[in-house]
């Protein structure tokens, strides 16, 4: 009878490790996106990134409230005064990460300050180079997510053409 649970335990442990061998992604698999970052490219400085993001909250008719910059991110909660689209938002941006991609852990406290703060609507991860939301699932509170290609889009719809000339310079911006 123990031979028997000994084998059971270990076939299960057997099958739970191809279960993780199959369904885990690979290591390499960020490979690509890091590959495609500009050799040698410069990334857009601490300045410019968050006049950038102001200005695009500011032609969103977005208020900002508070605005905090940090080493690699500003941080700034905004408001709207919309009768239908009205509220305050919790607004991250990060303009440096470590290999050019934004993950889980910038989204996941994102969503954790989403839900502390029960007069938020929404928040709003802002960020030039990819973000990477594999695994997340139901975060249960909004977030948008705006990355490069999408930050770019939002400046040409919203901002002038120089703003585009300027962020061609740059690394990520989905290019």
């Amino acid at each position: 009878m123990l031979f028997v649970v000994a084998f059971g335990a270990l076939a299960m442990g057997g099958i739970l490790i191809m279960m993780i061998a199959r369904y885990a992604p690979h290591p390499n698999a960020n490979l690509n996106i890091v590959a495609r970052a500009l050799p040698g490219g410069k990334a857009i400085p601490y300045e410019d990134f968050r006049q950038l993001v102001i200005d695009l909250l500011e032609a969103l008719k977005l208020e900002i409230v508070i605005e905090h910059g940090e080493a690699n991110e500003v941080d700034i909660i905004a408001r709207s005064n919309e009768a239908v689209t009205g509220g305050r938002f919790i607004v991250h941006g990060v303009w440096q990460a470590p290999g050019d991609v934004i993950d889980q852990p910038y989204v996941v406290r994102l969503a954790d300050q989403v839900r502390a703060d029960g007069r938020v609507s929404k928040g709003i991860l802002i960020t030039p180079y990819q973000i990477l939301s594999d695994g997340l699932g139901n975060l249960e509170v909004p977030v948008e997510l705006i990355d490069g290609r999408k930050l770019r889009a939002l400046v040409e719809q919203h901002l002038d053409a120089k703003r585009l000339d300027l962020l061609a310079q740059y690394r990520g911006f989905g290019m």
